[in-house]
């Protein structure tokens, strides 16, 4: 395996695949970033282009192309391994055996399962007839490789006369043994969407039963989970919409896979589904590298706002600022598509704050005039503000619920305190055990030392200036990595030079002089201290020796000399 990802990391500069997913700055020889995997206001995260390596010191995470695509786009290391082999040019046969068996089968089972389904939704009247009657266009279906599954063994059969084994066809999600030995499909008499991964490979599959429902059978079924599906890690639609949700910075979040496929027809591209599965933090740490505003639609009904609620608290800890559509007379954006194709647009164009929803809603009339409902209600709205994650739009929800509910701000924000007084109040008793205590801090002497080698690290001047003139007190583990970082270094080494990047690529070279100047003041000081402190205690010993008591004592005075001249140089300064 070693062969195979040395030769796509010689095809793939880490600089040129991670261009195409964030912004990078240059900084020297290396790159800077905002860290995709946490929120971050100031560039932390460092791509080193000579070491093929990307590294984040604010949230810690880091390694080379591989990890970066696990990491951002939630994949394991044989996808990942799979895609970048792709696009690098190299033939997928030339990778592990074992890992194109493992993974690479499933992948090619579901693109010809696709197939498949495929084909026989155009042999099948009756489900060709459903999605007309749902509006969904032919363009539509083909670009998402709608299907329909007959059911019985039909498809395992295929796929075995494409040379797949019945058990990976069963590993697969695809087909199921029964209680006789026998294999059938998983999927039958149902319509069949693909569900695409965020690099639009087909990793599973809904489908929703057509004809009369049954108590025995429901309406929707999903593919088991399987080494290249995980539900908690894919929003349906994702690897479509995401070039329009970056653009937008928006994300329009729907139910299910039918509203998705007619918002996207009716020109809403950067709409997502959650197709019957709650938010993940997976599903919403991927969504906040590209988006920070999301526009949520649920079912015209009560459980429509519960889950409309759900969506602030969820979204609100995520700093995500989040907007209600209204749909109006329509029960959820698929009706409203069949009925009117540019009505979405508008609806989102429109769609206001999501606590603004949440207050009219509540506070109605009839729910202000009742004290004691009213109080429930305040306080029911200020633990959902609670959550929020933004000063701001906490902020901005207590002055609106002011003019709503005709209560004064600062009352609100009485009551919040105590809320959140009360809820730390709680978290104490709960804490059973305290915690352990903190190592003690790194020396003075040590600190000093390691800025000054990543200065060095920035600029040979100050490099020399180390070795040939304080190589007395700048020694022993930082001299040994200065020398082996200018001589090519370990991975340590070339960390902490990325490290050197993070922290003073954008500081003029006068500054850091200065800085430069100023540390090896300090650490003479440091070395100067320690060594009058020994003095001190060879003193004690010296006692009734008069002459070792003399050269101690002069010994001792000559180093309290260098460091008051040290220090009255620094106040003249």
């Amino acid at each position: 395996m070693g062969k195979e990802t040395e030769l796509i990391k010689q095809k793939i500069g880490v600089a040129d695949l991670l261009r195409s997913y964030i912004t990078l700055f240059p900084a020297g020889k290396n790159f800077k970033a905002l860290c995709p995997f946490h929120q971050e206001k100031t560039p932390s995260f460092i791509v080193s282009p000579d070491r093929q390596t990307w590294h984040c010191f604010g949230c810690g995470e880091g390694g080379d192309i591989f990890k970066f695509i696990m990491r951002y786009e939630n994949l394991e290391f044989p996808e990942a391994l799979r895609f970048l082999a792709e696009k690098a040019g190299i033939p997928i046969q030339t990778l592990s055996p074992t890992q194109q068996r493992e993974f690479g089968v499933l992948y090619d089972m579901h693109a010809d399962a696709a197939k498949f389904f495929n084909d026989a939704l155009k042999k099948h009247i009756p489900a060709q007839e459903y999605l007309k009657k749902r509006k969904l266009s032919e363009s539509t279906i083909e670009e998402f490789s709608i299907g329909f599954a007959p059911g019985g063994d039909s498809l395992s059969v295929y796929l075995m006369n494409k040379g797949f084994d019945i058990q990976d066809i069963a590993r697969a999600g695809l087909a199921y043994k029964t209680n006789r030995g026998l294999y059938r499909d998983r999927f039958e008499q149902r319509i069949v969407f693909p569900i695409f991964n965020a690099v639009g490979k087909i990793v599973a599959f809904t489908g929703r039963i057509i004809g009369p429902e049954s108590d025995t059978s429901p309406k929707y079924m999903n593919s088991p989970e399987t080494q290249i599906f995980n539900k908690s890690k894919i929003l349906y639609g994702f690897s479509h919409a995401k070039r329009a949700i970056a653009e937008t910075h928006t994300a329009f979040l729907v139910e299910g896979q039918m509203d998705f496929l007619m918002a996207w027809q009716s020109g809403v591209k950067n709409a997502i589904a959650v197709s019957g599965t709650a938010l993940t933090k997976d599903h919403l740490e991927k969504l906040r590298r590209i988006a920070d505003t999301v526009v949520v639609s649920f079912d015209n009904d009560t459980a429509g706002f519960r889950a409309l609620e759900r969506s602030i608290e969820i979204f609100g800890s995520f700093d995500f600022h989040v907007k209600a559509m209204r749909l109006g007379k329509y029960k959820d954006p698929a009706e409203a598509c069949e009925n009117d194709p540019e009505f979405l647009k508008g609806a989102i164009e429109t769609a206001e704050p999501a606590f603004q929803f949440l207050l009219e809603r509540y506070f109605t009339e009839k729910n202000t005039n009742d004290m004691s409902l009213s109080k429930r209600i305040v306080r029911h709205l200020l633990e959902m503000v609670m959550r929020i994650k933004s000063p701001l739009e906490k902020e901005r929800w207590i002055r609106e619920m002011a003019k709503k509910a005709d209560i004064r701000e600062s009352t609100l924000n009485e009551e919040l305190l105590e809320l959140e007084e009360q809820k730390n109040k709680k978290g104490e008793k709960e804490e059973e055990t305290p915690e352990p205590k903190k190592k003690e801090e790194v020396s003075r002497t040590r600190t000093i030392s390691e800025r000054l080698l990543l200065l060095a690290f920035t600029d040979p001047e100050f490099s020399s200036i180390l070795k040939t003139s304080h190589g007395d007190i700048f020694s022993g583990e930082y001299l040994k990595t200065l020398e082996s970082g200018e001589a090519g270094g370990d991975e340590k080494t070339e960390l902490l030079k990325m490290k050197a990047t993070h922290e003073f690529s954008e500081i003029p070279k006068s500054d850091l002089a200065k800085e430069f100047k100023e540390l090896i003041r300090q650490l003479m000081l440091e070395h100067l201290r320690i060594a009058l402190e020994r003095t001190r205690k060879e003193l004690k010993k010296a006692a009734g020796n008069e002459e070792l008591l003399k050269k101690t004592a002069d010994e001792f005075h000559a180093i309290s000399k260098k460091i008051n001249e040290l220090q009255k140089n620094a106040k003249e300064k």
